[in-house]
């Protein structure tokens, strides 16, 4: 049986139960999961809402690492999903999911892709702030 690895960059809304389901694995004792959201506030800065874009590699460069990461860390399944467009506070950015035979695998698995992603993705955002200012965060 083949490792289960895909990725996307979409600006519809995630839906992390849906993504969660599609690694479900027999050979599985543990799924973890991380969705990042947007919080209400960075650096002392309230924040509304923020802006996410993308480069067109985005989704090549996160299936890259996720196919490393299935290697590296020996899970089974895992999904990894961004979102881009204006999110709101509360929205979901992000959903990573990985299946493995043990937790330690799939925590390990999901904290090294969103570390990864995080520095080697080119994913932007634009915070919206309360002011109605505009601040670029994590170029």
């Amino acid at each position: 049986m083949t490792n289960h690895v895909r990725t996307a960059v979409v600006e519809t809304p995630l839906d992390a139960a849906a993504i969660t389901a599609n690694i479900e694995n027999p050979r599985c004792g543990a799924v973890v999961t991380f969705c990042g959201v947007v919080r209400n506030h960075d650096a002392g800065l309230d924040v509304i809402a923020i802006d996410y874009s993308a480069h067109p590699s985005a989704g090549p460069i996160m299936k890259d690492i996720a196919d490393r990461v299935v290697q590296d860390h020996g899970v089974h399944a895992i999904e990894a999903w961004h979102r881009v467009g204006r999110l709101t506070v509360g929205e979901v950015a992000m959903v990573v999911a990985a299946a493995a035979e043990h937790r330690a695998q799939a925590f390990a698995a999901v904290q090294s892709l969103v570390d990864e992603v995080k520095t080697s993705v080119p994913v932007w955002k634009c915070q919206v702030l309360s002011d109605d200012s505009r601040r670029w965060s994590g170029l």
